[in-house]
């Protein structure tokens, strides 16, 4: 969850470059308000997808990924206004996930490609 404290951090950032930050989970509603307010800071959407129905849209749910529990893969999507995906890095562990740093690099690197 240390992605999305330094992403809550952040929020401003974000902000200033016109980007909403939306987190998406398998787990229930009520465990998703409880992580935007402790670790989201209220700063950041968290929402909640307990059938997996978007995280299966986007194909990151790792069926039987904890047992017979299926479990979302941990992974950072940059989707442009127009619904476009310009980025995606599926992390293989919790050391390979994107910095917050990394992502507004990310980020600033997709809006100048797309003024050019």
């Amino acid at each position: 969850m240390s992605e999305l404290r330094g992403l809550a951090r952040q929020a401003e950032e974000f902000e200033k470059l016109k980007v909403k930050i939306v987190a998406l989970s398998v787990d229930d509603q009520s465990h998703a308000h409880d992580v935007w307010d402790k670790v989201g800071s209220r700063k950041i959407t968290i929402l909640s997808d307990p059938g997996a129905g978007v995280i299966r849209k986007y194909g990151l749910l790792h069926a039987h990924g904890a047992g017979e529990q299926d479990i979302a893969l941990r992974t950072t999507v940059l989707i442009d206004p127009h619904g476009v995906e310009k980025w995606r890095r599926v992390s293989q562990s919790v050391p390979d996930i994107p910095t917050t740093e990394e992502t507004l690099a990310k980020i600033k690197e997709s809006q100048t490609a797309t003024k050019q």
